[in-house]
């Protein structure tokens, strides 16, 4: 009886082929592909439980004090959960594309569309239910040797310890299972729906054309990309920066979407610029990938990723950094200033108004305190109060003195008991505007300060300025580290530093802070990275068979490895042609909504040595991968 006359009643007894045993026999068969999926669903969970920690820990820190890390764990919560998805829906995808065939020839013996999805399901949730939460528990103590660095930084108070709780590592599972049980149904369906000789057919090669409901989802996808970038021209700051950098993950997930649509014409335009003087092997290669082009994307995207994430991230940064350097010397209009680690106090400030040339001393004083952001009272202290510094300014400050933007109202205003002065962030954050009352805690106290006063260097001189008066209402003294010394002559004073040195000094990353970024970012890349390697082992190794057939063909084991790193170098270029065209926008949105029109910042350091890692990550991982597999290939067919 030949396969297309089976009956489905064939199929092998509930005994004999219950979706366990197959799916068992199938992790055996295909242990390389399973240990590199598992790999893959142990990092992500590992990830994930970290970012959970994070954010438990934050929640639970005491009087509303962990909002700062509740902030850092947010933001890397929303990239890190992207990454999650994606990597993990591309390594599932790539090892279950490699059994196909298994699967057709499961359709062509009597097997059922239900069975053969219940044997994939089946099998990578026994995987994931191991994997995930294996992974967790490393994530989870992760967090916890992350303590000192978050203290270092300022982002939890001295004697702070993370709350390591079972909830991250069941988070974990129930995002990380999921994710790889909804990739395994897609890619599965390819086989399923077809007839079980057609599947046959197209196991050894690739069904070409992307579905409309896929190319759909990246047209909208790349639209929401493209919106994200030019956000800032409608939400300036931090804020509309922020959202621009958001881009860049939707237009990776777009070109996710459209992978073989871009993978096949960059790849075909390849091909046809090579002429028949570059050999047989180059034209094979190009060829080649032509026709696998969705084997390829799963390649292509993480590698594209890891040059989107590091260049987004240290865009970001770079263009925070300038912007405060910009506003800070924008809004300080004196020559020189005093400034002290510790503090200035009355007598200091006394001996530089009596220095020669010193015609006028402006302290400006800093205060401790929270800031209600949410009006929920359901939420925890962390989500509604942000810890921020008050700066304590002069309401009668001459502007050529002190200038921070005033958009609406007036520091006069200030003059008062209980008013206060927001940034044009703090207002579109908390939704307060001219004459709302902004709700704060000083030294414990809950009060409602009356808005007087709307100003845009916020980066500069910070969120939230107020008077004398409404600290000395409140009994808050505040600290004085900066006055701004006028002089009217050019001579130096003593006790003082140029205004222009004090910003450079003011505005430089912290170490701390930096280790704490570059730490984050790194984890996030080893990610991707790892994801990526993956992938490329993962294809390669795959190929044994059709390198096999190449070498009966004629092909030497030489020619064989002049095809697979041309392969690998085409696929690095096109990774990074990718990656680049998605942080374009990025990093124009960015650059506008920090710095204001003008040439875009770009770290280029970081973009430099993320674009040559991804190139020679590919042809690295690939030589190594295909060596061995042409080896075994050869030598079988010899």
């Amino acid at each position: 009886m030949n396969a297309a006359t089976t009956s489905p009643t064939t199929v092998p007894t509930r005994r004999a082929g219950t979706p366990r045993r197959l799916a068992l026999a199938g992790a055996r068969a295909h242990w390389a592909a399973t240990a590199g999926t598992a790999l893959v669903v142990a990092l992500a969970a590992a990830m994930t439980a970290l970012t959970g920690a994070l954010l438990e820990s934050g929640l639970r820190v005491p009087d509303g004090e962990g909002g700062p890390l509740v902030a850092v764990a947010s933001s890397f919560a929303g990239t890190a959960l992207v990454l999650v998805v994606i990597v993990v829906a591309a390594t599932t995808t790539l090892a279950l594309r490699r059994r196909r065939r298994e699967f057709a020839l499961l359709r062509a013996v009597g097997a059922t569309r239900g069975q053969v999805r219940r044997l994939v399901a089946t099998e990578l949730l026994v995987l994931a239910a191991v994997a995930a939460p294996l992974g967790a528990v490393p994530g989870l103590l992760l967090a916890g040797s992350l303590d000192s660095v978050l203290v270092e930084a300022g982002v939890v108070p001295a004697g702070y310890t993370s709350a390591l709780s079972p909830l991250p590592v069941l988070g974990a599972v129930l995002l990380v299972v999921p994710t790889t049980l909804l990739a395994g149904w897609l890619a599965a369906r390819e086989s399923v729906r077809t007839a079980p000789t057609e599947a046959i057919r197209e196991s050894a090669t690739e069904a070409a054309p992307v579905g409309r409901v896929r190319r759909a989802a990246a047209v909208l996808t790349a639209v929401a990309g493209l919106v994200a970038a030019f956000t800032p021209l409608f939400v300036p700051g931090t804020i509309g920066g922020a959202t621009a950098a958001t881009s860049a993950f939707l237009l990776i997930g777009a070109a996710a979407f459209a992978g073989p649509v871009l993978v096949e014409w960059a790849f075909g335009h390849a091909a046809r610029a090579a002429s028949d003087r570059r050999g047989a092997p180059t034209r094979l290669a190009l060829g080649n990938m032509r026709g696998f082009s969705r084997r390829l994307t799963t390649v292509v995207v993480p590698l594209a990723l890891v040059l989107a994430v590091g260049t987004t991230q240290g865009t970001v940064d770079h263009a925070v950094q300038r912007a405060a350097t910009e506003q800070l010397d924008a809004a300080l209009g004196t020559r020189l200033v005093a400034t002290s680690a510790t503090a200035l106090d009355t007598d200091d400030l006394a001996a530089l108004s009596e220095e020669a040339g010193v015609t006028g001393v402006v302290a400006l004083g800093e205060a401790p305190a929270q800031v209600r952001t949410d009006d929920d009272d359901g939420l925890p202290d962390s989500l509604v109060w942000e810890t921020t510094t008050l700066r304590s300014v002069p309401p009668t400050v001459d502007p050529a003195v002190l200038d921070p933007g005033i958009t609406e109202g007036s520091l006069a205003g200030l003059a008062g008991a209980d008013t206060v002065a927001i940034s044009t962030d703090t207002a579109f954050e908390t939704g307060r505007g001219l004459g709302d009352d902004l709700h704060a805690r000083l030294d414990g106290t809950d009060v409602a300060l009356e808005v007087t006063a709307i100003y845009d260097r916020g980066l500069g001189l910070g969120d939230v300025l107020v008077g004398p008066a409404t600290l000395a209402a409140h009994e808050v003294t505040p600290t004085v580290h900066l006055a701004l010394v006028e002089t009217d002559g050019p001579a130096e004073v003593d006790g003082t530093v140029p205004t222009a040195r004090y910003v450079a000094d003011a505005t430089s990353v912290d170490a701390a802070s930096q280790r704490l970024s570059s730490l984050l970012t790194l984890i996030l890349l080893l990610f991707v990275g790892l994801g990526s390697l993956n992938a490329l082992v993962l294809v390669t190794a795959g190929r044994r068979d059709e390198l096999r057939l190449l070498h009966r063909t004629g092909a030497t084991g030489r020619q064989l490895l002049t095809m697979t790193t041309v392969e690998a170098v085409v696929t690095g270029v096109t990774a990074w042609a990718i990656g680049t065209v998605a942080v374009l926008p990025a990093v124009v949105g960015v650059s506008v909504g920090l710095l204001g029109a003008g040439v875009p910042v770009v770290d280029l350091p970081t973009y430099g040595a993320l674009s040559g890692a991804v190139i020679v990550l590919t042809v690295a991982a690939t030589a190594l991968t295909a060596s061995r597999t042409v080896r075994a290939a050869t030598r079988v067919t010899s």
